[in-house]
């Protein structure tokens, strides 16, 4: 599935005026978790970065081996991965290379699993029965924890995401609000210092909390920068013209230092 060339023009369109320098990311994936395909959208989202004519875009699909020389010429990584932990050298490469200076843009389904101390089991993501308390790092970079009783979102549908801090670089001269066609998570913990630029209202009528939901955030970490956008269930919703818009100026925004 290709991106429509109609939401191609509005994120292309979206994004703010920069200089023309070349900025290098890479996509870190491989697995996700039962809910969803990398396979099919990584290309989408290697497209969407791509089609804005500021990225150089590279894959990996075996993250664990990765060290610190493997990444030294990207300016940011996009974190599209649900699997086993990467061992301790490549997940102190992530860290550091954020805490440099440099960025990451993590969607969706990165919001649980094993990287917080959680397994799958008995067809939902439960706590560790090992006592695996996760990456160390991980809640930090993320600016949110989500505790296993929690997980979850009321049923699929379209709804409204309202940029509120319509001042920030990522959200500046779009509109208010654009439409998702995806999962509203709810009930996450956000850290003290994540900064909530977007929210959705969860509807009861559609399963949901009642309550504005935080949708896109934005993390320091270290000298870096980190853009949490719980959209991106599968290729419809990453389709969009509100989600290209926001992933491709996010990309932007924790790269171009």
């Amino acid at each position: 599935m290709r991106i429509p060339l109609a939401a191609l023009a509005l994120a292309l369109l979206a994004l703010p005026a920069t200089g023309q320098e070349r900025l290098r990311a890479l996509i870190l994936t491989g697995e996700t978790d039962p809910s969803h395909d990398w396979r099919t959208t990584t290309p989408l989202l290697r497209e969407a970065l791509e089609k804005t004519g500021r990225f150089e875009v590279q894959v990996v699909e075996k993250v664990p081996g990765l060290t610190p020389r493997d990444l030294a010429g990207y300016d940011a990584v996009v974190l599209h991965y649900n699997g086993p932990r990467w061992g301790a050298e490549t997940e102190s490469a992530v860290e550091e290379f954020i805490r440099s200076g440099k960025g990451m843009v993590a969607l969706h389904g990165v919001s649980y699993g094993v990287f917080f101390g959680m397994e799958f089991r008995e067809k939902r993501w439960r706590r560790s029965t090992t006592g695996d308390p996760g990456w160390p790092a991980y809640a930090e970079m993320m600016g949110a924890t989500w505790e296993p009783e929690k997980i979850g979102h009321g049923k699929r549908h379209v709804f409204k995401v309202r940029w509120i801090e319509r001042d920030h670089p990522i959200a500046r001269g779009l509109e208010e609000t654009f439409l998702a066609d995806d999962e509203l998570y709810h009930r996450m913990d956000l850290r003290p210092n994540a900064r909530v630029l977007a929210t959705a209202f969860s509807d009861p009528a559609t399963g949901g909390t009642g309550r504005d939901e935080p949708v896109i955030w934005a993390v320091p970490f270290g000298r870096g920068r980190v853009v949490h956008i719980t959209l991106g269930h599968d290729t419809k919703s990453m389709s969009q013209p509100g989600f290209i818009a926001a992933f491709t100026r996010a990309a932007e925004w924790v790269a171009a230092r």
